[in-house]
């Protein structure tokens, strides 16, 4: 996830109150905090959850991140409340569209996305199996050949496991399995082999 890093350094009033981590309904936990005794998970709604406000009735200001971001911000004990647009670049909302709640720790990193949420809940997988033969040849040094095919299959499940770097691709592995596995001999000719061919004048 992005990280986010304020323009400007700011030090924390001491005594902040924490936000806290609730399920509001289930399977969905996020970050809330109390204002005038009501528990708020999304500070661009009112109280009632049906109309549009301004994150500012809930003592958010608006602030500047690297990379030309801006966003509503609170700071919290445990971190800092931001909410942004839907495309998480700008403080400007629009009462049509949800807004998108983030929670950042001290360091920046991101501990809470509703965008990220909403776009896995929302989006159907475009899904498509890969199929890829490899083979290798391995120098033994001493081991047997199924210590080799061991190794290698370990090897490609580590890769398959770890995914894409950074910023590679948005295409992500949901399941993979090993459907066959050999062991082929490589037949080496010996140095001390003679190559009979060369003695004949053909």
């Amino acid at each position: 996830m992005t990280s986010w890093s304020e323009l400007t350094a700011r030090d924390k009033q001491g005594d902040l109150p924490e936000a806290m981590h609730r399920q509001i309904s289930p399977g969905v936990v996020r970050y809330v905090f109390i204002h005038d005794d009501l528990e708020v998970d999304d500070p661009a709604v009112d109280a009632t959850g049906r109309f549009f406000v301004s994150p500012r009735e809930y003592g958010f200001t608006i602030r500047g991140f690297k990379g030309g971001k801006t966003a509503w911000a609170r700071d919290f004990g445990n971190g800092t409340m931001l909410v942004v647009n839907t495309e998480g670049v700008s403080h400007v909302l629009s009462p049509k569209v949800p807004a998108r709640i983030l929670f950042v720790n001290e360091a920046g990193m991101v501990l809470q996305d509703t965008g990220v949420v909403q776009r896995l809940a929302e989006r159907i997988p475009d899904l498509t199996t890969v199929r890829l033969t490899v083979n290798a040849t391995f120098d033994l040094h001493g081991e047997s050949p199924e210590v080799a095919r061991t190794l290698l299959m370990r090897m490609v499940d580590r890769a398959l496991l770890t995914g894409p770097r950074d910023g590679e691709s948005e295409a992500t592995i949901v399941d993979h399995m090993f459907e066959s596995s050999s062991v082929v001999g490589v037949e080496r000719r010996r140095p001390s082999d003679t190559d009979f061919s060369q003695l004949l004048d053909i």
